[in-house]
């Protein structure tokens, strides 16, 4: 069977799916002004909530003050005792006002929030309305696909214009998923280095530890001293560890990005830091140290560096997967367009039967 004979043999089928999706078109855009909507009421009840909350407390601390003086037959009693009797009463009828006005406003504020959650019930209900009309949309054009690739998928010599389009959907379809592929792995890149810089801190902060036991250490800080500042330096070596293995991680998913240069931790010795401890063994671990340090500090700067560098890349790469999107939509929007100008225009043509006849 020719293509202009399924062409005609489908064109029903055709404009059937044609006039579905122009029925349902407008849900996708429908879809995301509802979820605004129901964002915008889940926030409002939250307000109420607190404010029925706030309330709720003010109408229990009135009603106590309420009772203290209306069920107090002691109160009453001293009152009328020292005659004040009519400021006893307006005393209680204050009391009573400021109860009864808080149980009004409480009141108020929870019709408020039972109308905000009808109103998201009723939202909620559009939305999933919308939700279905949305997937009747992405089954049509999926039917629609279908039809299509059915009719056109591969060369088609006598509709050159449709194959045209064809090639520039393919095209535009492997630039998108080499976008996708470069800004994802620039986006892993970026995790990795804020793990790594996270880690980072952590040796500074245990060289930080570490250098302040040692100077305690050169004023007689003793054995308890010298302990504390191996297991800081032990910490400094398990986070630059942890650093570096995050930074080869990265280096393998964008070879391009540099390494960072080493950072020697000054251990010490058993011997010589513990038994045979003196000033001039500590001076000089401490000098260590501070080189150490001076070399952590410089390795992160650069992790900095190449973090915001990442940080750039990847939000490049990202604007050029948005932009192979945008150009794959066109396309296939284009190809739609010219495989159903194609429809239309050999469904209007005489098929061979019909000119004889």
């Amino acid at each position: 069977m020719s293509t202009q004979e399924l062409l005609i043999q489908a064109a029903s089928k055709n404009a059937e799916l044609l006039q579905g999706l122009n029925d349902t078109a407008y849900a996708s855009s429908a879809i995301q002004q509802s979820q605004a909507h129901l964002s915008d009421l889940d926030r409002e009840i939250k307000d109420c909530d607190a404010q029925v909350r706030s309330l709720e407390s003010k109408t229990k601390t009135e009603l106590a003050d309420h009772k203290k003086y209306a069920e107090s037959t002691a109160r009453r009693f001293m009152h009328r005792a020292v005659g004040k009797k009519e400021k006893f009463a307006e005393k209680v009828s204050k009391e009573e006002r400021e109860y009864v006005e808080a149980l009004a406003e409480e009141n108020q504020a929870k019709s408020r929030r039972g109308e905000w959650v009808k109103n998201r019930d009723e939202a909620r209900k559009h939305h999933a309305e919308l939700e279905g009309i949305n997937s009747t949309h992405r089954r049509l054009q999926a039917e629609l696909d279908a039809l299509y690739d059915s009719i056109f998928a591969g060369p088609t010599p006598e509709f050159p214009d449709e194959d045209q389009k064809e090639w520039a959907l393919r095209q535009a379809s492997d630039a998108l998923n080499d976008a996708k592929r470069r800004h994802d792995a620039e986006a892993q890149a970026v995790q990795c280095l804020h793990d790594a810089d996270r880690f980072m801190n952590e040796a500074l902060r245990a060289f930080d530890d570490a250098r302040n036991y040692s100077r305690v250490d050169m004023f007689g800080g003793g054995t308890l001293t010298d302990i504390m500042e191996r297991r800081a330096l032990s910490r400094a070596q398990s986070a630059t560890d942890k650093v570096r293995m995050l930074v080869a991680q990265t280096q393998r998913l964008v070879p391009d990005i540099q390494g960072l240069g080493n950072i020697d931790i000054p251990h010490g010795h058993i011997m010589s830091d513990i038994i045979f401890d003196n000033i001039f063994t500590d001076m000089a671990q401490h000098d260590r140290i501070k080189n150490s340090q001076a070399q952590a500090q410089r390795e992160a700067r650069n992790l900095k560096d190449l973090l915001g560098r990442a940080q750039q890349r990847s939000e490049h790469l990202l604007q050029e997967a948005n932009a192979a999107l945008a150009r794959l939509e066109t396309s296939r929007e284009e190809l739609q367009q010219i495989r159903q100008d194609t429809f239309e225009r050999v469904a209007r043509r005489p098929t061979y039967d019909q000119a004889v006849a």
